[in-house]
C-alpha cells in the first residue's frame, strides 16, 4: 500500500512539475518519512519485548507492604497486606486478617498482570517528559475483538525498560492510571511502590467486594467524594521471589 502511494504521489509530482530537480528531494523526503515510520513501528516492538522479558523473570512472588485506599465505595482501613502473583497473571491481595482485597475481575495494581501473557499491537506514541524526564510513550492495541482493554498507554524508561505510568481505557471500567516508582527491586522490573488511580463513577465494583466491606466492623469511615476518583497504594518493605507459592492461594 506504500509503494502505491508513493508511486502516485510520484505520479502527481511529474505532471505538476516540469523541474525534475525540484522532484526528486521532494521524492527523498518521502522515502525518508516511510521510512522512519516502520522504524519507530519497530522499536515500539522492541521495547514492549525488552519490557516483558524483564517482566517475565519474574515466574512468582509473594510482596510484603503497606495497602492505602481512598474509595468511597470500599471501606478499607490501611493496613499490612501480602500480594501474591504467578505468571501469566494471577494476582491477589490479602490483609493480615487474612481477608481477600481485589479478587479476580476486579481491580489491579500490578504489572504483570496488565502485561503478561496478552497479545497486544504496538504504536509508537512519540516521546513525553516525566518527572523531569524524557520518556518514551507505547501505545498498545489488543488483537482480541473482545478484550474489555481498548487502549493503553505506556510511558517507559528507554534505559531501563521500566514502565512508570500506564493509563488503560476499558469497555466496562471507564480509564485508570497507575504510577509506578522503583527502587530496591528494579532489576527484577518490580516496584516499590504502585499507585492506582480511577474514576469511580465509571469502575463497576464485583458484587462480592461490595458484600464483603459493607458489613465490615473494622471499616473506616468513608471518605467524602472530592474529585471523584479512587485511590489505591501498594507500598513494599520486600519481595520473595521465584520462591515458588502456597497450594490454592489463588
Amino acid at each position: 500500500m506504500k509503494a502505491i502511494t508513493i508511486k502516485f504521489s510520484l505520479a502527481v509530482l511529474l505532471h505538476h512539475c516540469t523541474n525534475i530537480k525540484r522532484v526528486i528531494p521532494i521524492l527523498l523526503v518521502m522515502l525518508l518519512l516511510s521510512g522512519t515510520s516502520n522504524l519507530l513501528a519497530q522499536d515500539a516492538n522492541g521495547l514492549l519485548s525488552e519490557i516483558k522479558t524483564k517482566l517475565q523473570k519474574v515466574n512468582d512472588y509473594v510482596g510484603e507492604g503497606n495497602l492505602v485506599t481512598d474509595v468511597s465505595f470500599i471501606n478499607i482501613p490501611d493496613s499490612k497486606v501480602k500480594v501474591y502473583f504467578r505468571q501469566p497473571d494471577q494476582f491477589r491481595i490479602i490483609k493480615a486478617d487474612g481477608i481477600s482485597i481485589f479478587p479476580k475481575g476486579g481491580m489491579s495494581v500490578s504489572l504483570n498482570t496488565l502485561l503478561s501473557g496478552k497479545d497486544f499491537v504496538a504504536v509508537p506514541g512519540g516521546y513525553t517528559t516525566y518527572n523531569k524526564k524524557k520518556m518514551a510513550v507505547v501505545k498498545l492495541l489488543p488483537v482480541a475483538e473482545n478484550s474489555d482493554v481498548v487502549l493503553t498507554t505506556l510511558v517507559v524508561d528507554e534505559s531501563t525498560a521500566l514502565v512508570h505510568k500506564t493509563t488503560t481505557t476499558t469497555k466496562d471500567n471507564g480509564t485508570y492510571e497507575t504510577f509506578l516508582e522503583y527502587g530496591k527491586y528494579l532489576s527484577w522490573g518490580l516496584p516499590d511502590k504502585v499507585l492506582f488511580v480511577f474514576n469511580t463513577n465509571a469502575y463497576k465494583l464485583p458484587k462480592a467486594v461490595t458484600m464483603e466491606y459493607e458489613g465490615s466492623k473494622k471499616a473506616a469511615a468513608k471518605k467524602p467524594a472530592g474529585d471523584g476518583k479512587g485511590r489505591v497504594s501498594v507500598t513494599y518493605d520486600r519481595y520473595l521471589i521465584n520462591k515458588g507459592l502456597p497450594k490454592g492461594i489463588f
